[in-house]
């Protein structure tokens, strides 16, 4: 069955370690894009979270959020870079001596602006249990999400079926009308002929010969029958359960173009036209409809 491109999800945990929020949203895009926006104390883990989100989804840009609040402990350790402290406060109040400034004390908030003076190193020894726990809850974040594709997956579904019907009847349509379509130019023919050249013996060679050529002009049965199996195809597609069918489906759409221009391109007959230009308004449609489909 068919998903959606576009889908929302939102859970949140609490825990021995504090609480974590994890919201994921995707849009549409040709090919998988998983954009992870962590907090610093987290950001260690994006690669399983790329892997974890990876295995559920096949195509669309995905954008991933997650928000912790840690209330005992981080996995983050905060050291103080002391040795670059003093430098730094030497160079400070060597600029207040250079400059005579009366007031060259320096202050603990100058010193926690400049960068470098604070270091972060991360703490492995509860490392597993945050990632449990983060996996919880992207699990958790993942099932309304996975849902939501899949309902409006069901949408898309029905309109496209309904649509692939008509692309079905309209096919027919035109093999009815292409079946007679020789026999018809060579009565034409033949009536014309004895307008211009009654009496003459080569007349029924004539009309033979461009009958011949008439026909293999205007033949559609491979183009029809093409038509018709890449039409199975498409159908036999959107009842299958498949991870990803996008690509497959705007290949053969492309090809069922293919078949309806050709066939348009040979036929003189009006009504043959109009049920062509329907087809490919009618494509057209499917086309903008597959851009969401995974």
């Amino acid at each position: 069955m068919l998903k959606s491109m576009t889908a929302f999800g939102r859970a949140s945990i609490e825990n021995s370690i504090g609480r974590f929020t994890a919201e994921i949203q995707s849009v549409n895009r040709k090919y998988l894009e998983i954009n992870c926006y962590l907090p610093k104390e987290l950001a260690r883990f994006e690669a399983d979270i790329r892997h974890w989100v990876g295995a559920c989804v096949a195509r669309g840009q995905i954008n991933l959020r997650v928000f912790a609040f840690f209330e005992k402990s981080s996995p983050l350790v905060v050291k103080a870079n002391i040795a670059l402290a003093k430098q730094v406060k030497e160079a400070f109040e060597q600029i207040g001596k250079e400059l005579k400034l009366a007031d060259s004390t320096v202050k603990l908030e100058l010193l926690a602006r400049q960068e470098g003076i604070l270091l972060y190193e991360e703490d492995l020894q509860n490392e597993d249990v945050v990632r449990a726990e983060l996996r919880k809850v992207i699990d958790l974040a993942l099932l309304p999400f996975l849902e939501m594709k899949k309902k409006e997956g069901l949408e898309l579904h029905h309109d496209i079926a309904m649509r692939l019907k008509r692309l079905g009847e309209w096919i027919e349509q035109i093999a009815v009308r292409a079946t007679g379509a020789s026999s018809k130019f060579r009565q034409k023919l033949i009536d014309r002929i004895k307008e211009v050249a009654a009496g003459c013996s080569d007349n029924e060679d004539k009309v033979l010969r461009e009958v011949a050529i008439y026909a293999e002009k205007v033949d559609v049965t491979e183009e029809i029958i093409r038509f018709r199996s890449h039409l199975k195809q498409v159908n036999e597609l959107i009842n299958t359960p498949h991870e990803s069918i996008g690509k497959k489906f705007e290949f053969l759409l492309q090809e069922l173009s293919r078949e309806a221009n050709t066939t348009g391109s040979k036929s003189n007959d009006i009504e043959t036209v109009q049920l062509i230009v329907a087809i490919k308004t009618e494509l057209e449609r499917i086309r903008e409809q597959i851009q969401n489909i995974e």
